[in-house]
């Protein structure tokens, strides 16, 4: 049976040589979003500096290029049990970086080099990719630049949805579904989607009902070429001679 007393000694005993409390958990693995999200009311946040970087216990930590928004942001932390130090939104859980802590010495910047890449030259150049898919190259402009503003940290996944969705049902499907998103205000790539599946599921429908004449199939054969064949057409005044008996 676990001593409840043992453990509180313990926490007291790496609070006062090391400065930092601890939590004790079942399992030693970094918090998944969903664990982070349940237990945001008891996390520690620090202010994004305008370097991307946030200051924990005497040395710096990065967070991904774009974190810092020219406000005070904050941005929640906690540290595990095999010393990982977590950076996430508070709000929706969602985790920005994951460093090992710098235990034994001050003033240290702790990088992920992946974080200093300034990776929207990239995504221009995907928008402008997938805006080819379309018909109409404005429109879809106006559309993905409008969910690339909305939802700036997710818009590879967006695009790359998106894309999906034009490949598989085709451009006609795209275009319709399009328009509807634009009309509708749907900045979503699940929205586009379920869109682009409509339109292809009305147009194989219409396909089925509406048989095309090599769907026709005739009671008895006939040979081709009669079907073709076209009626001689002859000048009225034959068959007034016929009927005058001229």
């Amino acid at each position: 049976m676990v001593n409840p007393y043992r453990k509180r000694q313990d926490a007291s005993y790496h609070q006062k040589n090391t400065g930092r409390s601890v939590r004790f958990r079942k399992s030693a693995s970094p918090p998944s979003p969903e664990k982070i999200e349940k237990l945001s009311n008891s996390s520690i946040t620090r202010t994004v500096r305008k370097d991307n970087t946030i200051w924990y216990e005497s040395n710096r930590y990065s967070v991904p290029i774009g974190t810092y928004d020219r406000t005070d942001k904050e941005v929640a932390v906690r540290v595990t049990e095999d010393n990982r130090l977590i950076i996430y939104e508070e709000d929706s859980g969602h985790i920005l970086a994951e460093h090992t802590l710098c235990l034994h010495r001050k003033g240290e910047l702790i990088r992920n080099n992946n974080h200093g890449r300034d990776r929207t030259k990239g995504v221009q150049a995907y928008v402008d990719h997938v805006v080819q898919r379309f018909t109409d190259a404005s429109e879809a402009r106006r559309y993905l630049e409008e969910i690339r503003k909305q939802k700036p940290r997710y818009i590879r996944d967006q695009l790359q949805a998106i894309e999906k969705s034009v490949t598989v049902a085709g451009t006609k499907a795209a275009d319709q579904a399009l328009a509807y998103c634009l009309k509708n205000s749907l900045y979503r790539a699940a929205d586009f989607a379920d869109a682009v599946s409509h339109y292809k599921d009305k147009a194989q429908q219409q396909a089925v009902e509406k048989p095309t004449q090599s769907d026709l199939k005739l009671l008895v054969q006939v040979d081709a070429a009669k079907l073709k064949a076209k009626p001689q057409i002859r000048e009225f005044k034959t068959y007034e001679r016929i009927l005058g008996g001229g």
